[in-house]
């Protein structure tokens, strides 16, 4: 029965997590995307690209799209990397830092809806059983 599967619960987890997120961000207008980045870039400012990417399971193509969308949007300014000129540090601008402030606050509101009625050590529980399992999935 799929209500026992791992990846069956993952999946729908995941799809009632986001929807109820992309609900309350729609006020936002902001991309596909975009939401994650900002959370990554308010407590790791001053990123390049490829880390970015890397942390929000983004590809290049996506990445390169959201970035210049975000800076002709204000969310985000890119400094030159003082080593590499391909690369950019990129940081959050006062309205890009303002929007990733609002973000986070959804995304926790939405943790805590899932969260409800979950006693506190099992909450910590979860959270390592599923950071061991991202572990798992993610090695070669």
């Amino acid at each position: 029965m799929l209500s026992g599967e791992l990846h069956f619960l993952l999946l729908k987890s995941f799809h009632h997590s986001n929807k109820n997120i992309v609900q309350k961000i729609s006020s936002l207008k902001l991309l596909p995307g975009q939401p994650k980045i900002l959370e990554y870039l308010l407590e790791h400012n001053g990123s390049i690209a490829k880390d970015i990417s890397n942390y929000c399971v983004l590809d290049k193509s996506t990445i390169t799209s959201l970035l210049v969308r975000m800076e002709k949007d204000g969310l985000i300014t890119r400094k030159a990397h003082s080593t590499d000129k391909r690369s950019a540090y990129i940081y959050l601008t006062e309205k890009g830092l303002q929007t990733a402030h609002k973000v986070k606050e959804i995304c926790f509101s939405i943790d805590d809806k899932a969260l409800k009625n979950i006693p506190p050590q099992e909450k910590q529980h979860l959270l390592k059983t599923l950071n061991t399992i991202i572990k798992n999935l993610e090695e070669e």
